[in-house]
């Protein structure tokens, strides 16, 4: 009687060990260095990172007047309110105008950074360099993409209007008179800011799981993003930790990706912070940053990986 074979030993799922594996993709897809290639990933990796980059606004508390400090700045300031009430419909006009053109300008920086996530994908997944051929061939994939982070990116945009409109209405109402001191401040402010940031929190996460994995298992499905989705949140609840542990090394990965960036371009009078160029001159450091969430969905059964050296990865 034949002995029944052991059953396969699935490898550990870790995120360093992914690491490790996008580490040993990106060393025999990208080494000997060939400079076409190089570009012409650096010009998809541009379009991957669409929308990624900017600094954080920053804003400027100013200290609550007193005494009769306080009497001459609201006499300063009431021109103003005058102005403001009696210009109401042009500036709602004007603010309307410049939202609508953000809000298209957006869209405009979503839809090619999702055409350009599906390239870089493909690409690092089959260890090809094309860029019309996946700009072709996962063209519904990528839409379905934009929308759900149009659709995220426009809740976000109204969720944070509507707590700044909260935020001055508050301080308008302090000023006239209509509401509480300092202490009717204090206690708005320790609601909508945790509100604000648990918002913007969130938004972030969101956009890290449609980039990472949610993109990923679309191209390897064949699915829509919801679908895709849902198949995340399932493989979020069986392994948290693994989940857990990448975002906690992936933000140290981007501080020191960040200083990086900064010092190539320091020593190279700039010249690194143009676009494409950066991509080009650091690809390996985009290109590891892509495999490497695809090295954890291969461990979770999902094997994006195609090319041949990705094969090889034990």
């Amino acid at each position: 009687m034949s002995e029944t074979p052991p059953p396969a030993v699935r490898p550990a799922i870790s995120a360093v060990e992914a690491a490790q594996q996008a580490f040993e993709h990106t060393r025999r897809l990208l080494f000997p260095f060939r400079f076409e290639r190089w570009l012409a990933l650096g010009f998809v990796s541009f379009l991957d990172q669409c929308g990624r980059g900017g600094g954080a606004p920053q804003f400027h508390v100013p200290t609550s007047p007193s005494g009769s400090d306080r009497g001459s700045r609201s006499a300063d300031f009431a021109p103003i309110m005058d102005w403001v009430g009696s210009h109401a419909l042009l500036i709602a006009a004007v603010a309307a105008v410049v939202l609508a053109a953000i809000v298209v300008l957006t869209a405009l920086v979503l839809w090619l950074s999702s055409r350009g996530i599906f390239m870089y994908i493909d690409d690092v997944a089959t260890g090809r360099d094309d860029v019309a051929r996946p700009w072709r061939e996962h063209k519904d994939r990528a839409n379905s993409l934009f929308a759900f982070r149009f659709i995220l990116g426009l809740a976000t945009l109204l969720g944070v209007l509507l707590l700044v409109a909260l935020g001055g209405a508050l301080l308008i109402g302090t000023w006239k008179g209509r509401i509480g001191g300092p202490a009717a401040i204090a206690t708005a402010l320790l609601v909508l800011l945790p509100l604000l940031l648990l918002q913007i929190v969130a938004s972030g996460l969101l956009s890290v799981a449609l980039r990472d994995f949610v993109a990923p298992l679309q191209w390897q499905l064949g699915t829509s993003c919801l679908e895709a989705f849902k198949v995340l949140v399932r493989l979020v609840k069986a392994h948290p930790g693994t989940f857990g542990i990448y975002l906690l090394l992936k933000i140290g990965f981007s501080i020191a990706s960040a200083v990086l960036v900064l010092v190539a371009g320091c020593l190279t009078c700039c010249c690194a912070f143009l676009p494409v160029v950066t991509q080009t001159l650091l690809q390996p450091l985009f290109f590891f940053e892509r495999s490497w969430s695809l090295c954890i969905l291969r461990q979770l059964g999902h094997d994006v990986l195609r090319s041949d050296e990705g094969a090889q990865l034990s």
